[in-house]
Parts: structure tokens; C-alpha cells; sequence
């Protein structure tokens, strides 16, 4: 990226800025100024005026104003967060960066990170169910490993009241393009109780069929990480919540999500060049993401005089890709968590310590597809005819003990500093590499031997200090340092080896293995300095941040496996959203994020790999709120990036249409996505096209966005 380029980029963004606003409702006008407290920051409640960091708070109206406009989780979230990369359009969020690192997500404070990273975290809760969202920008220590780039909580809806509730949603989306141009989502809900118990049940179910670009072309099927075409999803979320007593609270959450694929359309591919997108493709497993999710939460406001919080938490999740050069893999994830925390104010002083533990457990195969029946076919059918094992399993264990305090020096100023210690134990079996273990099952030898597992551990101390000034009631500055840690994929690295065949045995000649090559662990130190505003008409935040780490992971393009972890890596840049009322009715707003990513090479710092870079955004938009009508026009704007390689993204420009109207009973909502109805290719696709440029030509990986589509829906609450 010259400099040119990125001057362009920062004045782009700072006109945006300052065109000023957030538009949501005028309810929200006369609501801002209340005081939003977070767990995000902290792990306890805390209003977002007291804490020396970044935080964005999605309610329920941006949400539901969001969705019934017809947009997706990750689009909801990349509109609402400045430093959040666009989104993908499609079921990854790969290289969908926050501040131009990868983020923690979690929902009701339990973690979707694994071990194995897939990418997925997105796919992963309907809007339907969800309260707000809280998200803190920035590597943080406060939660240890895989939240260098910041944390995203989602919090799911619960029982407000003990009276019976029910909640109804029905409605569709389509683009006009053919009769399987046409997605449609049914939801409902119930909750209720009496003085002690509270719960609600929701179920969602929702049915999409082809996605058609700006010129009326079918999207070509992602085959690489996974489209939401022909897919069908469940959500089922069950919350209840029971006071045990005026201080003591217990809360219960169980998920069941399950979102699969299954598309009439494929790649024809003929000795493994990629021809077009045909009807009439099939296959034994296709992308899925199936989970599973149990947590506990206990709360405890007199406990030895703390209040006492506590979480212990099960994950499942089972996922599957569809066919890639005649095979595709399944991935399982165990996740059993637990968290306790101790929170205590003496006067002036706040303290939160506590541990955190959890027992990550990953397996995977790999099925393999009859080669006869593939390429006879163009690759449109695949039949099993074989499994493998696809990573080597891996066990991963944590326990870290955290410590973070507050003081209060005057009523204005206040300063907050923590250290977090974790462990991290790795168990990697042994493991035949997938090369040979794929021959042999097509009889090309018939034995190998195993890459040796073993162990590893890291012991990481993180540290977090920061300070922030209020200048008045409305405003505040504030500056901060904190470190994140990350462990990149360790099934992507270990298991690999060079093997020869002698006779019918695969003898191995060396290879990466745990006692011999461990992976060195990422360590990112992030610096901010930022402002705050907000009177109720308008409203300011913006923060400048500067991050490096002393590692990152390189790829091997050919086989998609970590080559090695070395090099600096350093991101900095600036994001900012402000909004104004211009009236009880009517608000502009605008939001930007400029940010350079590099990494430190032979011959200094060079831009980082336009496969994964994030890439500098602005939107800006204007609402309009009556006590019947609320309507939003707002744009979307990925700017061009180009690595020192010379590969390039090219940026575009969406512009959506949201809003909702007041029946006499319920509601009618209504978007037009891409209003203009661009054609050009997502930020994914492009990614892609770079990515697996080894593997297929580029157009295999050319995802379009969706042309203009038109969303109606009707939700009621009774």
C-alpha cells in the first residue's frame, strides 16, 4: 500500500467521521445518556463510562432493526463495529479481523474457540435470540489466549418478567432472480415464570436456496470454507434463570445449533481444472456446522464479603466441509470450561481475581471419495469409498489464575491495571501423515510410520494498565496498554512429515514433531489512546491503537499447513463512529476504521499478506424514526489493499435499505440489501482466490455478493 493510497484512505475516512452519527430509534435518543454497563471489560458489570478502553454496545433495538432488514449475524456486526472487518457473505468469518487480529467470540460468556481454529464463530446463534452485544476492541489480558484482537459477547434473550410472553417471526427474503431464489425464516418463542423462576424457549428455523449476483448468476458454491446457500439451520436456546434467594441467582443455558448444506449445484471439475458451476452435484458430506452447548452460571452477592461468580460450561461441535479434491474432512471439538471469580470494593478500590480452566479435546477424519465416480462425474459426485485421519488428535488444557484492580485517585481520575498467569498444556498424538495414510487407502503401500507425538506447555504472564480522566459528565479520555497471547493452530503444524516408500511400507524420513519442533506461542503488546462523548443528541468515540507481536504464523499455500511461527507483526490505525440528532426524528452517523497492517521481513517492515490484512472500511448513514416508521439508508465501504507481492483486494461500496413498520398488532419489517445491486466479488472471495491459488484457477473461488435482494417480515409480541 503506498502512501498515496493511504492518505486517500485516512482523508476518506476522517470526511466520513466527521459527517457525524448512529441511527437507531429516537427512543435511543432519549436512552444514551443512561449509563451501559458491560461484563465485556472486566468479567463484573461496569458502566462503559468508567472503562479505559474501546467498547461498542449493539442493543436490541440496532439488532432487530438489523436482521428484519434481512441481514446476517456477521453483517450485523460488521455494520455496528468500526474495527470489525466486512463480512465474508458467507459461513467463515476467515480473516474477518478485529483491529487486524483475530478475536474472542463467545454468547452468555462461554468461548466458541477451539483449538482446531475453523473459523465458524459467526454461524453460530440466530439474531432472533439475541439480547445485545457487548465488544471490547484491543488485545486484552483479561481473557487470556485467542482474544489479541478484542473480545465480541453476544448475550442471548431471556425472561423478563414472570408473565407469559410469546414472541412470533415469520418472514422472507428474495432477489426475483428464479423460482430457488427465496430464503424464509419462522421463529417463536416463550418465556414466563413466577417470583423464583424465569425461563424462555426459542426455536428458529431458516431455509435459503440460491444466491444470485448483481447480474443475475447463480454464486459459485464455496468449496473451500463453506457458502449458506441451500442450507438449513435450527437454533434451539432454552434460558431459565432462578433467584435461590435475594442475593443468590443461578442461570441455565442450553443451545442446539445446527446449520447444514445441502446445494444441487458443484464445480465440474476435469483433471483438476475447474470448468463452471453445474446443476445436479452430490455428495455423502457437505459443509455443516453442528453444535451443541450447556452452561451454568451461578451469582453469589454476599459471598464472605465478595459476590462470587461462577460458570462451568460443555460445548460440542461437529463440523464437516463438502468435497475438495475428492475427499472432505470432519472436525470434533470437546470444550469443558469452568471460571470462578471474587469481586470486592473497598472504598476507592475495586478488585476482581478469580481461575479460569478448560479441556479442549479435538479429533478429526477425513473421507475420502471414489475416484472413478468423481472424476467420470466432473467431481459432482462423490461417493465414500475410504476415512483417514485428517489432523492428529489433540488434547489441550489450561488453568490461569487473574488478578485486575481499580482505584479511584479523585473523583475524575482512575487508574485499573491487571496480571493474568496461564498454563497451557498440549498432548499431540502420534500420527501418520495424511499424505500416506490417503495412498495407502488407495493401495499405493500398506503400512507408515507415525510422525511422533508427545507434549508441550507454555507458561504466558499478561499484563494490563490503563488510565482514564473524566472531563466532564458526558466525556471522558483515557489510555491503555494490554497484552494478548495466541497459540496458532497446532493441528496445522505437527503430524507433518517426508516419508519414502521401501517395499509396501512408508518409511519416514523426517518430519515436524512435538520433541523436535515446538511451536512458538504469540505474544501481542496493544497501546490505545482514545475519546468518549455522548449528551444524547451526539455522540463520539474514537481511538488510536498500535499492537506488535512477536510472532506470526506462515502458510504453505499448497498444503494450507503452518510452515514455521516467526517474524514480528505490527498493526496500527485509528477507528472512530459519531452520530448526531438532528432532530426528535431525524440522525445522521458515520463510522470509519484506517488501519496498516506488516510484518517484519528481510528488508524491514512489508505489508502483510493481502490473504489475511484487514483492510480499511468506512459507512455512513441516515434514519428517520416516528412513533409507526423507522428507516435507515446506510453504505458500507471496503477500501483497496495490495500487499508487497502485488496481490490485491479490490474495495466496493454496498449500499442497504433497513427499516420497520407499527401494525395495529405487531409489526412489519422490511430491508433492500445491496440496494443498488452491485456486482463484484466479496472480500472473501478475493481472499480465496489467493489462498488455494495452488490448488484451482481463480474463478473456482470468485464468491460474488449478493445482488439486491428484498427482506418482508411480520413479528409479533402478545
Amino acid at each position: 500500500m503506498n502512501s498515496l493510497q493511504g492518505s486517500f484512505k485516512l482523508s476518506s475516512i476522517a470526511l466520513a467521521v466527521a459527517a457525524i452519527g448512529l441511527a437507531t430509534s429516537a427512543q435511543a435518543a432519549q436512552t444514551s445518556t443512561e449509563e451501559k454497563m458491560v461484563v465485556v471489560s472486566s468479567r463484573t458489570p461496569k458502566a462503559i463510562s468508567d472503562i479505559p478502553g474501546t467498547v461498542w454496545y449493539i442493543d436490541s433495538q440496532q439488532i432487530e432493526q438489523e436482521y428484519r432488514g434481512g441481514k446476517s449475524l456477521g453483517e450485523i456486526l460488521a455494520a455496528t463495529i468500526p474495527s470489525l472487518d466486512v463480512s465474508s457473505g458467507a459461513r467463515t468469518n476467515y480473516g474477518q479481523n478485529l483491529r487486524g487480529r483475530k478475536m474472542l467470540v463467545m454468547i452468555d460468556g462461554v468461548s466458541l474457540q477451539s483449538s482446531r481454529q475453523i473459523s465458524r464463530y459467526m454461524d453460530s446463534i440466530d439474531p432472533f435470540n439475541i439480547e445485545r452485544i457487548e465488544v471490547l476492541s484491543g488485545a486484552t489480558s483479561i481473557y487470556g489466549a485467542g482474544a489479541s484482537g478484542g473480545v465480541i459477547n453476544i448475550i442471548t434473550k431471556k425472561a423478563q418478567s414472570k408473565d407469559l410472553k410469546f414472541e412470533s417471526y415469520v418472514g422472507g427474503t428474495s432477489g426475483f432472480n428464479s423460482n430457488e431464489d427465496f430464503d424464509y425464516k419462522i421463529g417463536q418463542s416463550i418465556s414466563g415464570g413466577n417470583n423464583n423462576v424465569k425461563a424462555r424457549l426459542s426455536a428458529v428455523y431458516t431455509e435459503t436456496q440460491g444466491f444470485y449476483d448483481g447480474d443475475g448468476t447463480i454464486v459459485t458454491p464455496d468449496i473451500s470454507q463453506g457458502s449458506l446457500q441451500y442450507n438449513k439451520t435450527v437454533d434451539l436456546l432454552g434460558n431459565v434463570g432462578i433467584d435461590l434467594s435475594e442475593t443468590k441467582r443461578l442461570n441455565l443455558l442450553a443451545q442446539y445449533y445446527d446449520s447444514q448444506q445441502d446445494s444441487p449445484y458443484g464445480l465440474y471439475i476435469i483433471n483438476r481444472n475447474f470448468i463452471d458451476v453445474r446443476r445436479g452435484f452430490k455428495s455423502d458430506r457437505e459443509h455443516g456446522t453442528k453444535r451443541v452447548m450447556l452452561s451454568a452460571s451461578y451469582v453469589d452477592d454476599e459471598f464472605l464479603g465478595h459476590q462470587l461468580l461462577a460458570e462451568a460450561s460443555y460445548r460440542k461441535e461437529d463440523q464437516t466441509y463438502t468435497p475438495y479434491y475428492q475427499a472432505s474432512g470432519q472436525q470434533v471439538t470437546d470444550v469443558y470450561a469452568m471460571k470462578l471469580a471474587l469481586a470486592k470494593q473497598l472504598d476507592r478500590l475495586n478488585l476482581v481475581y478469580g481461575i479460569d480452566g478448560y479441556l479442549d479435546k479435538f479429533d478429526s477424519n477425513q473421507a475420502l471419495y471414489d475416484p472413478t465416480i468423481a472424476s467420470n462425474s466432473g467431481d459432482m459426485i462423490n461417493r465414500t469409498f475410504a476415512k483417514v485421519g485428517r489432523y492428529p488428535n489433540i488434547d489441550v488444557s489450561s488453568v490461569a489464575a487473574f488478578l485486575q484492580a481499580d482505584y479511584a485517585l479523585t473523583e475524575d481520575w482512575s487508574v485499573e491495571g491487571g496480571v493474568r498467569y496461564q498454563y497451557l498444556y498440549n498432548k499431540i498424538d502420534d500420527f501418520v501423515a495424511y499424505n500416506q495414510q490417503r495412498r495407502i487407502a488407495a493401495g499405493q503401500g500398506a503400512s507408515a510410520d507415525a510422525v511422533p507425538g508427545g507434549h508441550t506447555n507454555y507458561h504466558v504472564a499478561l499484563f494490563n494498565l490503563g488510565t482514564i480522566y473524566h472531563l466532564s459528565d458526558e466525556s471522558q479520555i483515557w489510555a491503555n496498554f494490554s497484552q494478548g497471547f495466541d497459540v496458532a493452530d497446532p493441528s496445522k503444524y505437527y503430524g507433518q512429515g517426508n516419508y519414502t516408500l521401501v517395499g509396501d511400507h512408508w518409511q519416514l524420513n523426517d518430519s515436524i514433531n512435538v520433541n523436535d519442533s515446538k511451536m512458538e506461542a504469540i505474544k501481542t503488546n496493544s497501546f490505545e489512546l482514545g475519546y468518549r462523548y455522548d449528551d444524547g443528541e451526539l455522540a463520539l468515540q474514537s481511538a488510536a491503537y498500535y499492537s506488535k507481536s512477536d510472532n506470526s504464523a506462515t502458510y504453505n499455500r499448497t498444503t494450507m499447513l503452518i510452515e514455521e511461527v516467526s517474524d514480528e507483526k505490527r498493526v496500527y490505525g485509528l477507528e472512530a463512529m459519531s452520530s448526531y440528532w438532528l432532530s426528535n426524528h431525524i440522525q445522521l452517523g458515520a463510522s470509519g476504521h484506517y488501519v496498516v497492517s506488516e510484518l517484519k521481513g528481510d528488508n524491514g517492515w512489508e505489508d502483510f499478506t493481502a490473504s489475511e490484512a484487514s483492510t480499511s472500511k468506512a459507512s455512513a448513514w441516515v434514519g428517520w424514526q416516528d412513533d409507526s416508521l423507522a428507516v435507515k439508508v446506510q453504505s458500507q465501504t471496503m477500501f483497496d489493499y495490495e500487499d508487497d507481492q502485488d496481490n490485491k483486494l479490490n474495495g466496493y461500496t454496498v449500499f442497504d435499505l433497513v427499516g420497520s413498520y407499527q401494525l395495529p398488532v405487531g409489526s412489519l419489517g422490511f430491508g433492500i440489501q445491496n440496494l443498488l445491486d452491485k456486482d463484484y466479488t466479496t472480500i472473501w472471495g478475493q481472499r480465496a482466490q489467493i489462498l488455494y491459488a495452488a490448488n484451482y484457477a481463480a474463478g473456482a473461488y470468485d464468491y460474488k455478493g449478493r445482488g439486491r435482494t428484498y427482506t418482508l417480515n411480520y413479528q409479533v409480541t402478545f
